[in-house]
């Protein structure tokens, strides 16, 4: 057996250790119902000018990331990216949604949604803090 400690994790890295993951939550849990999902705005050239990422899993909605350019900022685009992604995830037979949202971030934005935080965990990074939040949906 090797330790080998890195900054460059590849491509590959990620697969082996997502499918050995997923062989062991298998046992436990159906991982196909996990579903990636994104929702964007693009202009009239196809530049994503916002999007969301995130996925479904079961009964629960994950925004993994949402980004809003400075030229639509301010304008809706946010909340407009939040309800498509709400309104997937309730026809995919989901209940709730979770995210989480650093303290420079959006975090009045998500209260605004409906989302409660839940916990939250100072210094993340140094003198931020990182809030996960929840909304049943």
């Amino acid at each position: 057996m090797q330790l080998k400690v890195t900054e460059s994790v590849t491509q590959q890295d990620l697969n082996e250790i997502r499918l050995g993951l997923n062989a062991y939550n298998s046992r436990f849990i159906d991982t196909t119902e996990l579903k990636a999902l994104g929702v964007f705005i693009t202009d009239a050239a196809g530049k994503k000018q916002a999007g969301l990422t995130g996925s479904t899993y079961g009964n629960w909605l994950r925004i993994e990331m949402l980004w809003v350019s400075d030229a639509l900022r301010g304008q809706g685009a946010g909340r407009q990216l939040m309800l498509a992604a709400e309104q997937e995830a309730r026809a995919r037979g989901c209940c709730y949604a979770q995210v989480d949202t650093a303290s420079f971030q959006a975090r009045p934005f998500y209260e605004k949604l409906g989302y409660t935080l839940r916990f939250s965990l100072a210094h993340y990074p140094r003198h931020h803090q990182r809030h996960y939040l929840s909304k049943a949906l």
